[in-house]
């Protein structure tokens, strides 16, 4: 397996500089880039390059590197909803069913009278889905602020560390599935 912190020059840490990686990723494509590099740099390593950009920029795809290269890769066999996220998997499902009940009625209205009385039901499920994006957003916030902290005390042979940063990834696994599919339920609300 391929270390991107080495093949980027950053340090085997749960948090990293976005500027210092992002940096660090332009120095190295422009030396290894098909188009303006020496005949010994091949395509493979420039694509290489970008999957490691592309796994150390994301936190959730970081930590999943990082804990596979210490040994302790998260697994499906592990996957729980983290506490803090609990009463959230509820809350997204009741409105995911709701807003597609909604949008079968959207398309079965033949009329603009049958569209505009569902009018005050379509405000609450997009006001209620800003209102859950906003909280996703406000979460993953904090779950970024936890993972600069546990930067600061990162430790390689503390279990506690490795449990903590398991822990992180589930969150930034779930905060993404779910913004997505806000994202889209929004973007389907939006459309009537």
């Amino acid at each position: 397996m391929t270390d991107y912190f080495a093949l980027l020059d950053q340090p085997r840490a749960p948090w990293l500089d976005p500027e210092s990686l992002k940096d660090a990723y332009h120095r190295k494509t422009l030396q290894t880039h098909p188009d303006t590099a020496t005949a010994e740099s091949t395509e493979a390593g420039f694509a290489e390059l970008n999957k490691a950009y592309q796994v150390l920029h994301d936190p959730k795809r970081r930590l999943h590197h990082l804990l596979d290269l210490e040994g302790s890769a998260p697994s499906a066999a592990d996957q729980t909803v983290p506490q803090e996220l609990h009463d959230l998997f509820p809350a997204i499902g009741a409105l995911s069913q709701r807003a597609n009940l909604f949008l079968g009625k959207m398309r079965t209205a033949s009329t603009a009278l049958s569209r505009s009385l569902l009018k005050p039901e379509l405000l609450q499920l997009q006001k209620e889905t800003t209102e859950l994006r906003e909280r996703i957003q406000t979460l993953s916030d904090t779950a970024l602020a936890q993972l600069r902290e546990a930067n600061s005390r990162w430790d390689k042979n503390s279990s506690q560390d490795i449990a903590a940063l398991s822990n992180l990834y589930f969150t930034f696994a779930y905060l993404g599935r779910w913004s997505s599919q806000l994202d889209e339920l929004a973007f389907q609300l939006s459309l009537h």
